[in-house]
């Protein structure tokens, strides 16, 4: 155990280190609260500046090489730069910003400037959520290559919600169907088809995809496959 002597120094060493920290951490904790305060307030090119002032006073406190209070400090400054990463992010995602170009571009410049580290704040369901929204603009403006690359990307943040995934895959077969690229439309469709088996809608676009590439008799081992089967009998068959 320590000796009385001991605990008096740590005790000294600790009232030291609280008179160098503590002014940063108030002032960190305040500019934390008006952050807060801002975003559930949806105001967040405001709290993103407050966000930033809470993160560089933890950081100051940091800067003064302390010994009891480091632990705390870094869980604090994570805490606040998650709810940084997802601020900026809602403040991309707000509004009207995904049905224009340059909200587009500076979303997609924010998702793909981000580590991975930071990226793993952010759920990726909101994410592949996004993307949707965006390919289903290029999508209503007929602007096909831009959806189809967005589709892509909602299918790639695998999210796994199966709505979000069939709706991506829905389109994008509906889009490749009318560049008349059957074979990759097939396989969307299959795709989609893994959700429900029973989709009558989507067996009927199946359907549609074999008569184009006059191989309609293997329609049944078609509407059974899973995706990786049907491309390995696109092959077999074409």
């Amino acid at each position: 155990m320590d000796s009385i002597e001991e605990k008096l120094r740590h005790l000294e060493e600790w009232n030291d280190e609280r008179a160098r920290v503590k002014p940063f951490i108030d002032i960190a904790v305040d500019y934390h609260q008006r952050a807060r305060m801002e975003a559930l307030l949806k105001n967040y090119g405001q709290a993103v500046r407050f966000y930033k002032e809470a993160i560089q006073n933890y950081r100051n406190a940091v800067g003064q090489n302390p010994r009891y209070y480091l632990q705390d400090l870094l869980e604090r400054i994570d805490h606040v730069i998650e709810e940084h990463v997802n601020n900026s992010f809602n403040l991309r995602i707000s509004g009207d910003r995904l049905r224009k170009e340059d909200g587009i571009h500076e979303f997609v410049n924010f998702i793909d400037g981000l580590d991975v580290e930071k990226k793993r704040y952010i759920d990726n369901y909101d994410i592949a959520r996004a993307y949707l929204e965006i390919a289903d603009f290029y999508n209503e403006g007929r602007k096909s290559k831009k959806a189809l690359e967005f589709y892509d990307r909602t299918l790639d943040a695998r999210c796994g919600r199966s709505f979000i995934e069939r709706e991506a895959h829905f389109k994008m077969g509906g889009i490749l169907f009318e560049q008349m690229r059957f074979k990759e439309a097939l396989l969307s469709f299959v795709s989609v088809l893994s959700f429900d088996r029973m989709d009558q809608e989507v067996i009927s676009h199946i359907e549609d995809c074999l008569e184009r590439l006059s191989i309609s008799e293997y329609r049944d081992r078609f509407i059974k496959a899973t995706p990786n089967e049907a491309a390995k009998l696109i092959m077999e068959v074409l």
